[in-house]
């Protein structure tokens, strides 16, 4: 076919499984879409959390790459070693990939070595291998002082930090262990970017667990011996174990694309996820969305699925020569557990000129919620549009998801 073109799509996340399986779907044969990932598995990270409690083991949460894409994906195992937007060409670790239009779901990276002693005193709460030696060292904990620290902002999963927390302390109370658990951010409040109101619901959720919650409080260094946290304002803290959200970073392909902000990140137009390149689109954590108040779109695996749809119909409007007319609505969710078989729910609109989230009161049904929409996304696509589709919906209440494939 002469005028066959091709979708480059960039990381094999939520967010690019999503765009890659939606093209497919629209195309039908018609053009390429390549998906670029350099690794061969799967890992749906909103899970490590139950790692850490020993619910789930890495091989219910990790699925072959292959067996979660559509056919009529392509799928090419490799690193993204640079994005050139104007030439229209990604360079990889398996040689030079031209593209029609672009795709970039790359998420964010972890970046442990920006905190002196992060990396010889805290285990990484979002690597799959960190959460694994969590689950070790509680199980073996004999009491003491255990710490969220909250590195800087942005972080992906905003509501996670905390989610460990109360999952921690409820571990540890089932095991008869005393233990103190305490939160340190450099966040007024928690969860910000979903507003004042959700924060203080949240905090009260907290310090009503027993949970120690310390706003305001930006790591300046880790001292792996005497087990202590400095922060900019001069205080220090003690623990005894320390679970640690590292900083975040954009790749360094993003980093020196032309695309990124001063950041690090990629501003796109909020409603159509496009660039300032109308055929490359961004979106994920990767990307950067401004919000009024000065605020940014949360990182948030919610927002990538979204985002995903609305840029995978956007370049099939491109292709056919139609007007892009899909937007992005601002809508988001989370599911925030709290341990016991509990779980609260927040859901709103981020878009306006005063961003919220309503917080719902905790209940099972919300944790049982968050269970099926695991499951639903790590079945093999061939599955994915039986009842676990349907059930997945909790008859409308997971408003913004959409579970098209």
């Amino acid at each position: 076919m002469a005028d066959k073109k091709t979708v480059l799509i960039l990381g094999g996340g939520i967010g690019g499984q999503t765009a890659a399986n939606a093209l497919a779907r629209r195309f039908n044969g018609r053009h390429r879409v390549v998906l670029v990932e350099k690794e061969a598995a799967f890992a749906f990270s909103p899970s490590f959390l139950w790692i850490l409690t020993g619910e789930r083991k890495p091989a219910q949460i990790q699925k072959p790459l292959t067996e979660m894409l559509r056919p009529g994906v392509e799928l090419v195992r490799a690193e993204v070693t640079a994005v050139r937007p104007i030439e229209k060409i990604v360079e990889t670790s398996s040689g030079p990939l031209e593209f029609d239009a672009l795709v970039i779901s790359l998420g964010a990276e972890l970046a442990p070595e920006k905190v002196s002693g992060f990396q010889e005193a805290a285990l990484n709460l979002y690597a799959l291998e960190g959460s694994l030696k969590i689950a070790a060292r509680l199980g073996e904990f004999s009491g003491g002082r255990v710490v969220v620290l909250i590195s800087s902002s942005p972080f992906k999963c905003s509501a996670a930090p905390y989610e460990a927390a109360f999952l921690v302390g409820d571990f540890l109370k089932k095991r008869g262990v005393s233990a103190e658990v305490a939160v340190f951010t450099p966040e007024p409040y928690p969860m910000p970017t979903a507003g004042a109101e959700a924060g203080a619901a949240l905090r009260g959720m907290i310090e009503s667990k027993g949970i120690a919650f310390n706003p305001g409080r930006k790591v300046s260094r880790i001292d792996a011996q005497a087990k202590t946290i400095s922060f900019d304002d001069g205080k220090t803290a003690f623990f005894d174990l320390l679970i640690g959200v590292p900083p975040h970073q954009s790749p360094r392909a993003v980093r020196e694309s032309g695309l990124a902000n001063e950041a690090g990140w990629i501003p796109v137009d909020g409603e159509t996820l496009a660039t300032k390149h109308a055929e490359i689109f961004a979106i994920g954590d990767v990307s950067f969305t401004a919000l009024a108040g000065g605020k940014a779109l949360p990182k948030a695996g919610v927002f990538a699925h979204a985002q995903a749809e609305v840029a995978a119909e956007n370049i099939a409007a491109l292709f056919d020569g139609r007007a892009p007319t899909r937007r992005f609505d601002g809508e988001g969710w989370c599911a925030i557990e709290l341990g016991n078989g509990l779980a609260a729910f927040g859901g709103g609109n981020f878009f306006g000129e005063d961003p919220r989230m309503r917080l719902h009161e905790p209940s099972r049904s919300w944790h049982a919620g968050k269970v099926l929409f695991e499951k639903w996304w790590l079945a093999p696509f061939g599955l994915r549009r039986r009842a676990l589709g349907t059930a997945m919906r909790l008859g409308g209440k997971l408003k913004g998801v959409s579970v098209r494939v």
